[in-house]
C-alpha cells in the first residue's frame, strides 16, 4: 500500500478470551426495559444541541473531502486521491465515526479500491517473537495465541490443522505467486487454514465455498462465475484471484491488517458498524465492550497461530508430508465438451479431469463460456489437440428430452425409466414447489448415459 495511506489506525491488541463459539453483540434488557420515552425539544440540552452541530459540520466536511477525492481519482491523480481518501478514512474512523456517511460513499470507494490495489504497499512493523520477516503483526504472546497453539498441537485439532498444512502443498505455489503479484504478505497463504483446512470442497453452514470461503455475493462481486454450469469459486486459482482482491481492498479500507483479517470473516460493513457501536479502533477494544462476534474476535489469533505452525511445524511437533503441486497443461475451448471425450482425447480417465477442473458442475463445458480455460494432464497438450480435432460430435448425449405426464407417473418411476434422479427433474423443472404432476403436463430431463447406452443395444 502506498506510504501516504500508512499509519490510519494503530496496531490492535488481541484480547485473551477463554470462551470460543460465535457471539453477537447483545444490549442488556434490564437497559432496555428502563429506556423512557424520547425527551422532547424543550429537554435537550444546549451540550447536546452543539454536539449534534458539531457531527453535522463534521460529516459536512467529510463528504466534501471525498468528493475532492474522487475528482482527483478521475482526473489521474491517483496518489493525490489516496492522500486525500486516508485523510476522509481518518475522519470517518475518528471520534465522529459517521457510518451513515460510509455508506453513502461506499460505490465511490470500491471503484477508488480498485484502482489503488496497484500502487506500493508498505510492509507492517512487525511485533512478538520471531516476528522480524512478517509484514502483519505477529505476537506469539498474546493469551488468544497462546491458547490456540496448545489447542493446535493437541489431539483432533492437531490431526487437522496437520492435514490441512499437507494439502497446501498443492496451492502454496500458486497462491504465493498471486500473492506477490497483488503485493500482499506472503504470510497470508495459511489463511486457508484456519478458512477451509485447505479443503477445496469445504461448504459452510451460510453458503461459504472453496479454499477461501467465498460467499456467494463477494465472489460474484469479484468476478467469478457461478451457475448451473460451473461454481469458480472452487477453481482454485481463480478464488485466490478473488480472495487476493478483496484483502487488498480491506486492507486499502482499514489500513490495518487485524482489522482487514477481522472483516474478511465479518464482512467489511458489519465490522465498519462494530466499530460504530463500541467507537472502538482495534479489535481489543471492540471486544472489551462486546461489539464484535465472537467468532470474528477469535480469527486474527487462529490466523497467527496457523502461521506460527504453518513456518515452523517441526518447532510444534509436527512432521508434515506435503502433497506435490498440481501440475497440468491449460487449453482454451469455445464449445460445450463432454468431459469424457475430453478424458478420452487427453489419454486420462474422467476423475483425473475432474480433480483438474474441480469447478465443473455439469458432465461437460460450461455453456455460454467462451475461450474457457480447461486444465489437462501436463504433457498431454498436443496429442489432446489433435486427437479432439479429429472428433466429430463434442457433446454426444442426447441432451434434453421432452416428455408428458401420464396418469399414473410419479417422479421417481419417470426417474427410474431415463436413469436420472428425481432431483435432477425437479431442477430442470423447477419443481420445488410443485407437490403433485398434472396429467398432460410436459417435463424436460436430461436422461442418464445408460438410457441412450439401452436404447441403442434394443435398437
Amino acid at each position: 500500500m502506498c506510504a501516504l495511506l500508512a499509519g490510519l489506525v494503530a496496531a490492535p491488541q488481541l484480547m485473551a478470551q477463554d470462551e470460543t463459539g460465535a457471539q453477537e453483540p447483545q444490549v442488556c434488557d434490564d437497559v432496555a426495559a428502563e429506556e423512557g420515552p424520547l425527551a422532547s425539544e424543550d429537554e435537550i440540552g444546549e451540550e447536546d444541541t452543539l454536539e449534534n452541530d458539531k457531527v453535522g459540520r463534521e460529516a459536512e466536511e467529510t463528504e466534501k473531502l471525498y468528493r475532492k477525492a474522487v475528482l482527483t481519482y478521475e482526473q489521474g491523480d491517483k496518489e493525490t486521491a489516496a492522500r486525500l481518501y486516508k485523510e476522509v478514512l481518518l475522519s470517518l474512523q475518528g471520534e465522529l465515526f459517521n457510518v451513515d456517511a460510509f455508506y453513502r460513499m461506499r460505490a465511490g470507494f470500491e471503484d477508488i479500491f480498485y484502482s489503488l490495489r496497484t500502487l506500493p504497499q508498505a510492509p507492517a512493523a512487525a511485533s512478538g517473537v520471531g516476528a522480524s520477516h512478517y509484514r502483519i503483526p505477529i505476537d506469539a504472546e498474546n493469551d488468544l495465541v497462546k491458547k490456540y497453539l496448545k489447542i493446535y498441537t493437541t489431539g483432533g485439532s492437531k490431526a487437522n490443522v496437520k492435514k490441512a498444512l499437507e494439502r497446501s502443498g498443492r496451492y502454496r505455489e500458486m497462491i504465493l505467486r498471486i500473492l506477490k503479484e497483488y503485493d500482499l504478505p506472503e504470510e497470508l497463504v495459511y489463511l486457508p487454514v484456519v478458512e477451509s483446512l485447505y479443503s477445496n470442497n469445504d461448504l459452510s453452514w451460510a453458503g461459504a465455498l472453496g479454499l477461501w470461503q467465498l460467499m456467494p455475493a463477494r465472489a460474484r462481486h469479484q468476478g467469478l462465475k457461478m451457475n448451473y454450469w460451473i461454481d469458480e469459486r472452487k477453481d482454485p486459482e481463480k478464488a485466490t484471484r478473488a480472495a487476493a482482491r478483496y484483502l487488498k481492498d480491506l486492507y486499502l479500507m482499514f489500513d490495518n491488517w487485524h482489522l482487514a483479517l477481522a472483516a474478511y470473516n465479518r464482512g467489511e460493513y458489519g465490522l465498519a458498524r462494530d466499530l460504530q457501536f463500541s467507537k472502538a479502533t482495534n479489535i481489543t477494544q471492540m471486544s472489551e465492550r462486546n461489539a464484535v462476534p465472537r467468532e470474528t474476535e477469535n480469527f486474527v489469533p487462529q490466523f497467527i497461530t496457523s502461521t506460527l505452525i504453518g513456518d515452523n511445524p517441526e518447532k510444534y511437533g509436527f512432521d508434515i508430508q506435503y502433497e506435490q503441486p498440481l501440475r497440468y497443461d491449460e487449453v482454451t475451448v469455445n464449445a460445450v465438451i463432454d468431459l469424457a471425450v475430453i478424458a478420452k482425447c487427453a489419454g486420462a480417465d474422467l476423475a483425473t479431469i475432474r480433480e483438474l477442473n474441480p469447478a465443473l458442475k455439469a458432465w461437460c463445458t460450461p455453456h455460454s463460456y467462451p475461450d474457457f480455460t480447461l486444465k489437462i494432464p501436463a504433457g498431454t497438450k498436443a496429442a489432446f489437440q489433435t486427437n479432439l480435432a479429429q472428433v466429430k460430435e463434442l457433446n454426444p448425449t442426447q441432451g434434453y428430452i421432452k416428455y408428458r405426464v401420464v396418469k399414473g407417473d410419479c417422479l421417481s418411476k419417470i426417474a427410474k425409466k431415463f436413469n436420472t434422479t428425481v432431483g435432477s427433474i425437479k431442477e430442470d423443472n423447477r419443481l420445488a414447489k410443485q407437490k403433485f404432476l398434472r396429467v398432460g403436463q410436459t417435463l424436460m430431463i436430461r436422461p442418464g448415459r445408460k438410457y441412450f447406452a439401452g436404447k441403442e443395444k434394443r435398437g
